[in-house]
């Protein structure tokens, strides 16, 4: 085109292209849904008041916006202390949502009750259980869930990728890391964590509340694309772990 005469711009886009592709991407080179963790923290980085105690931290603006989000990801998923803790149905409430969403619970002990409230949800989209197989030969806590319809799949062995991989089997290409605590550190520890979500709140927990990725090295200031919105009383930050190009 150029040798015709043709003005020909290249890269028009490129970083914005990059970013709206970014779960795609992942998929493809690595063989991985594109992970973002999404925690609400306290003013003094805790999560919960103690581990296991749930514990209510967010604005009703907040929350909205954590529903939104919800409606635009692939699949959500926690560990089964969340479960256990807060018995959450893992749906998008309030906004419309073209798509089933993909639940995926890690439960390498198969401790979920049958009678969890997310597998009362599954006309909103399919439940997965991510176990082991010690858990997953264990008939009297396989069938029960199975009966209540999870799909109950084993993992290669107890990392968090290896539960990814499951997960990448269903073509997910986002996923929603909502914790709890184990996972979250999981998939940091990992170095599988692509995009930070947290609500900071004006809550102040104290020194003996469970914090945010504990002993580890974390700072919402050197996320990439980094992102501060007011939300009601609330804040978010948001941002890339990595550099995006």
């Amino acid at each position: 085109m150029r040798a015709n005469g043709v003005a020909v711009d290249v890269g028009l886009g490129a970083d914005s292209a990059v970013a709206l592709n970014r779960p795609f991407f992942t998929l493809m080179r690595e063989g991985r849904p594109f992970v973002v963790l999404k925690a609400a923290t306290s003013s003094d980085g805790a999560i919960a008041e103690a581990p296991g105690r749930r514990t209510r931290l967010t604005s009703d603006e907040a929350d909205r916006h954590a529903h939104r989000v919800r409606a635009e990801i692939d699949a959500i998923l926690v560990g089964s202390g969340t479960i256990l803790a807060d018995d959450p149905q893992l749906t998008a409430r309030g906004v419309y949502r073209e798509r089933p969403l993909v639940r995926v619970i890690v439960d390498r002990r198969l401790r979920t009750p049958p009678d969890a409230r997310v597998l009362s949800t599954r006309a909103a989209g399919p439940v997965i259980i991510v176990t082991s197989a010690r858990a997953a030969d264990r008939a009297e806590l396989r069938a029960p869930l199975e009966a209540a319809g999870a799909d109950v799949v084993v993992a290669a062995d107890d990392t968090f990728r290896a539960a990814l991989d499951r997960v990448a089997e269903r073509e997910v290409g986002s996923l929603l890391v909502e914790g709890g605590a184990a996972v979250h550190a999981a998939a940091w520890d990992e170095g599988l964590v692509d995009y930070v979500r947290l609500y900071v709140t004006a809550h102040t927990l104290g020194a003996d509340a469970l914090p945010l990725l504990p002993g580890r090295s974390f700072s919402t200031a050197e996320l990439h694309d980094r992102r501060v919105v007011p939300l009601g009383p609330d804040v978010l930050i948001e941002g890339y772990v990595h550099r995006t190009r």
